[in-house]
Order: structure tokens, then C-alpha cells, then sequence
């Protein structure tokens, strides 16, 4: 991907564009569709198998720019698609910021309601590719390979082409985004900046870990779980969060065998003889993930299912807690309310991606000193 300008922010602006056109096709594509990005080209959608069905060149600029058969941008993308492996049946897009220069071949060629005069935009390219105008791209061979191609492959190549020219910049795309999410998925307009911040936070989450591997690539189904868990932290904040507890199958079964003190630190600071009631409870805990995991690994679901499966989940909660007053006399419980919130305090857990508003945190010490109940609480950040 090319970004013409050379500020840092504009530099930065035309990186993220791509993982956020990305983001925007795995909300437009079938669930059964791969997303990939810098395997094929700088984008492209493939199918679970991995027949790839286009490859996308992307240009980005935060400068006003036209693009003709004479622009660097155009001859850098053709040689880019020469030079690629896919199969002569992809369809290939140039994905660009800048316009079609009005009176060029590739307007007349590439726009909906044009001639197209073939012949003529291949003449001009073959000419610029033995007068070899640009020293940058003779250097590199971007000539000398598309006049290596026969004739008849540099037909070919051209006319598989399309153009979106005059595309928004990140911002402009930030909005496609927006659009998308309340045509295609039902979300709010009142939560809709929310929920595309949290969605591509996880894209982007999922493409950093891949730095290493050479390319990137997802299924929409896989996003479409990104996309229900971005939705229900900012439909109902707080209610389908659940911590990240440092906890497995062998911990609970260590806390059970060897009776240690609790491991949350609130319950810890509370410093009572209750370790199977926080082993049941872990378990529940644990029960109640797995099972909302389960569903969201299931095929694909639209808010309602998740929200109606949620509402079971809740119910299921609800019926399976462990309720504890750990003092009697009042007074005392205030006492051991103002210890256990002093030393809580020191703890700011994380739920899901993001810290918990630290007046929640609070309320949620002070509650759990003077009654606990421990279990994966859905009302968590409920006033």
C-alpha cells in the first residue's frame, strides 16, 4: 500500500486505512469468506479453502491527487499484479484517493459509462514502457515486465481491472463503517462510534499478534463473534464482560485439595474460612464462559440471538450463586467494609479490553464487604 505524502500523520492515516477497509468487507462479505491482508495483495477475499476471488491494490494520500495512465500510482499497481501469483480469473481492484484525471485513457476506460478504448490505453502504456519516462520505475523493472507480458496478457490484465477512484480517506471510511453496522447489523445510531471502535480494536488486536507470520488473514465468521462482543459491551456496558481471571480447571481443583486462601483479592482481603463457596462459585464462573463461548463458536448469529441467549445465561446465573455475610453486628461490618475497600483498592482488574470507571470499582468492594457473592455477575456496571 502507497501513501503519497510524506507527513507522520499522513504516513499513519494511509496504514490504517487498510485494516479498516478490511474491517468494513468482513462486515459486507458472507460468513464463509477469508479477509486477508498483505498474503495476496494489500487486500484480497478468498474462500474458507483458500481460492482467492479478488485482489485490492490500496493508495492512499492525504493529498489532493488525479491518477492517469501516466501516474506512477497506476504503473506501480499494474506491476504489483504482474508480478503476483494469483490465478488469471481474480478479479483485480485499485482501491485509490485519487481521482480519474478527466481527459485521460483510463477514464475513458474505467469509468461505468465510457467507450473503453482498449486498444488505445494499451498503445499509450507501451509506448511510456519503451520511452521508459520514470527513472524510479525503470530502475526497478516496472517497464521492462509488463513489456515481457504477450500481448494478448496485457489485454487481458487490463480489462480485469476496475478502478474506485476518489475514495474517502480514514475518516470517510470510519463512516462506511458506520453505515454498515446500522444497515447490515440493526446497531443503534446512539452507540454505533462505540461499537466500530470496539470491533476494530479486536481486528487489530488479532493483526498485531500476526506481525510476525508474513501476512494476515480472518474469516467474517470469526468477526462476526468480534462484532457481537464489541455490540453487547456498548449496548448494556458491563453485563457481558467477563474478567480475565487467571484461572483454569487445575487452579479450582488446587483450591479445592489444598484448601488455599481465595484467589480474587477481594475476596482475600476478606479473610474469612470459605473456600468452597469460592470454589463453586469459580466453577460457575467458568461454566457460564464456556457456555457463552460455545454459542458464539456456533454458526453465525445476528444481536437477537445473542441477546436472547444472554438473557438464558443471566437466568442460569442467577440461579446459581452462593450467598455469604461474612459479620452480624453492623457496626463491625462497616469497620471490615472500610478495610476490605482500602485494600481492594490497591487491585483495578480489567474487564474484557478496558479497565472498569473506578466509581463501579468501588461500588463492587463495597458491596462485596459486606455481602459476598461471588459468581459471574451480569449486572456488573448496572446502576
Amino acid at each position: 500500500m502507497i501513501t503519497a505524502n510524506t507527513s507522520a500523520g499522513g504516513q499513519l492515516a494511509g496504514y490504517l486505512w487498510q485494516p479498516a477497509e478490511a474491517c468494513l468487507r468482513c462486515l459486507t462479505e458472507e460468513p464463509e469468506t477469508l479477509i486477508r491482508i498483505e498474503v495476496d495483495d494489500d487486500l484480497s477475499v478468498a474462500s474458507l479453502s483458500g481460492e482467492v476471488w479478488s485482489c485490492e491494490q490500496l493508495k492512499h494520500s492525504e493529498l489532493d491527487q488525479t491518477i492517469s495512465e501516466e501516474n506512477p500510482i497506476w504503473w506501480k499497481a499494474i506491476d504489483a499484479w504482474i508480478r503476483g501469483s494469483t490465478a488469471k480469473s481474480v478479479k483485480l481492484r485499485l482501491l485509490t484517493t485519487a481521482a480519474l484525471h478527466p481527459d485521460s485513457l483510463l477514464a475513458s476506460c474505467y469509468q461505468p459509462t465510457a467507450a473503453r478504448p482498449w486498444d488505445a490505453l494499451l498503445d499509450e502504456m507501451d509506448k511510456r514502457a519503451k520511452d521508459a519516462p520514470n527513472q524510479e520505475l525503470n530502475k526497478k523493472g516496472v517497464y521492462q515486465r509488463w513489456i515481457g507480458l504477450s500481448l494478448q496478457d496485457r489485454r487481458k490484465l487490463l480489462t480485469r481491472i476496475e478502478i474506485a477512484s476518489s475514495q474517502g480517506r480514514l475518516a470517510a471510511t470510519n463512516e462506511k463503517l458506520d453505515e454498515a453496522l446500522m444497515e447490515q447489523r440493526s446497531v443503534s445510531p446512539l452507540i454505533v462510534a462505540r461499537v466500530r471502535k470496539s470491533y476494530v480494536g479486536a481486528f487489530m488486536t488479532r493483526l498485531m499478534a500476526s506481525l510476525d507470520s508474513g501476512g494476515f488473514e480472518i474469516s467474517v465468521h470469526e468477526m462476526n463473534k468480534e462484532f457481537l462482543e464489541a455490540y453487547a459491551r456498548n449496548a448494556t456496558p458491563g453485563i457481558y464482560d467477563f474478567p480475565e481471571l487467571a484461572y483454569d480447571a487445575a487452579d479450582i481443583k488446587a483450591l479445592q485439595i489444598k484448601h488455599h486462601q481465595h484467589l480474587i483479592p477481594q475476596l482475600a482481603a476478606i479473610d474469612r474460612d470459605q473456600t468452597d463457596t469460592v470454589t463453586r462459585a469459580l466453577d460457575s464462573w467458568f461454566r457460564a464462559r464456556t457456555r457463552r463461548q460455545d454459542f458464539l463458536d456456533g454458526s453465525p448469529h445476528e444481536i437477537q440471538d445473542l441477546e436472547r441467549h444472554d438473557q438464558d445465561l443471566r437466568t442460569f446465573c442467577f440461579t446459581n450463586h452462593e450467598e455469604y455475610s461474612p459479620v452480624v453486628d453492623s457496626e463491625h461490618a462497616k469497620n471490615v467494609g472500610r478495610q476490605v475497600h482500602a485494600a481492594c483498592m490497591k487491585y483495578q482488574p480489567s474487564l474484557g479490553r478496558s479497565d472498569p470507571p473506578l466509581e463501579f470499582a468501588q461500588g463492587s468492594y463495597h458491596e462485596l464487604s459486606n455481602s459476598l457473592r461471588v459468581k459471574w455477575n451480569p449486572l456488573y456496571g448496572g446502576k
